[in-house]
């Protein structure tokens, strides 16, 4: 039929005729006549025309991709070239003072509390402390949440804007939770380690699929029912 002549996309833009029996594909329309000069007009061209189109197409959607990647790696490497916060360096034994998020009416802020000491290092950022007043808990600190003890830095609070660290040094993932598109953009909720559930926030999912893949991608694999993390697998094709 006429359908066999037509080109299938899963067939690479060929059509099953062609696929099947090596044949050139016909169109179902080979001519027709002018209603005024009745000139008999040929169509022969059209197949032509049409491969010519979905080259066009096709060579076109590769530029745009090796654009955006362009485009992408050159802002990472932007961020990357910028010079990265200075945290301070705590040893096992330090007396601290921690950080913990508020809620202000309008914005987040920082507030200094009781002194702890760090128990133990986890990686270069990462400590452990212990409170030293009852209950004495235990918990999991960034570097940039973290100060030498003293005495008058007790019971402060400050903005959380004035104690943003622009750097990328040391922080570590918890876990990913939701997912969501914005502008076109997938993006996913990060919960840093050591840091607290106020100040998760928002990352490129391409950008987390390129740090941490393995993790990434078990997420990915076992909230892939969720339409939002199904949109990413199927935009970032991988499995």
């Amino acid at each position: 039929g006429a359908l066999n002549h037509q080109p299938v996309d899963r067939l690479g833009g060929i059509a099953p005729v062609t696929a099947f029996t090596g044949l050139p594909a016909k169109t179902p329309l080979a001519g027709f006549v002018h209603p005024t000069s009745k000139e008999v007009y040929v169509t022969d061209w059209l197949g032509a025309a049409r491969r010519k189109h979905v080259t066009d197409i096709q060579a076109a959607d590769r530029n745009v991709a090796v654009r955006s990647d362009k485009l992408r790696q050159r802002a990472r490497g932007r961020r990357d070239r910028k010079s990265e916060v200075k945290f301070a360096r705590f040893s096992v034994g330090d007396f601290v003072l921690v950080e913990s998020v508020v809620n202000r009416p309008t914005k987040l802020a920082m507030h200094w509390r009781e002194p702890c000491q760090v128990t133990r290092v986890i990686a270069d950022y990462m400590m452990i402390s212990q409170q030293l007043v009852p209950p004495y808990d235990v918990t999991v600190h960034h570097a940039c949440r973290l100060k030498m003890y003293h005495e008058g830095g007790r019971e402060v609070t400050e903005d959380l804007e004035a104690q943003i660290a622009f750097g990328d040094g040391g922080f570590h993932v918890e876990r990913l939770d939701e997912a969501r598109c914005v502008d076109g953009q997938h993006q996913v909720l990060v919960k840093w380690l050591g840091l607290d559930d106020e100040e998760s926030s928002w990352e490129p999912a391409a950008n987390l699929l390129d740090d941490i893949p393995v993790v990434f991608r078990k997420w990915a694999a076992a909230n892939k029912e969720d339409h939002a993390v199904a949109a990413i697998i199927k935009t970032l094709d991988f499995p």
